[in-house]
């Protein structure tokens, strides 16, 4: 196999695990309430970012041996034609993944700080937590539970 054939495969494995994240992403988004089925989706996604990382660097290496020393954007115009139809596609698709996976993680992020928001909030409820007011009475002492919620 030469560099370059490893080069693509490397650009298609990270294509590959990419879209693994994503649909676990999905199915942490749909199981979001589901706290144990979030930590097993969890660490599914760690054991595939890890093997993510490991194909990323080669990738860097084999880059580093392909372009010698040029920027993606130098070299890009400087592969055949043949070259170009097989890394094109490889490298949008790299970076759609990569924006897609973005977007979804920023999405889940949003809905678990809302979840667990909800649970401080049921928490409190339920607890009769004795939190301080927002507003204290001048020359005096704070009555002992606020009525409002500061975490909602």
């Amino acid at each position: 196999m030469t560099v370059w054939d490893e080069f693509v495969a490397v650009l298609a494995e990270e294509n590959t695990l990419l879209e693994e994240l994503i649909a676990l992403g999905t199915a942490k988004q749909q199981q979001i309430n589901d706290a144990p089925e979030v930590a097993r989706i969890a660490e599914a996604e760690q054991r595939i970012l890890e093997r993510l990382e490991a194909a990323d660097r080669r990738r860097a290496e084999l880059f580093d041996v392909v372009a010698v020393g040029k920027r993606l954007e130098d070299w890009l115009p400087t592969l055949s034609a043949e070259q170009t139809a097989v890394a094109e596609p490889l490298l949008i698709k790299l970076a759609q993944n990569l924006a897609e996976l973005q977007a979804l993680n920023d999405l889940n992020q949003q809905l678990l700080t809302q979840a667990l928001s909800y649970v401080n909030y049921s928490l409190n409820l339920l607890t009769g937590d004795e939190a301080a007011p927002t507003y204290t009475r001048p020359k005096g002492t704070a009555p002992g539970r606020s009525f409002f919620d500061r975490k909602v």
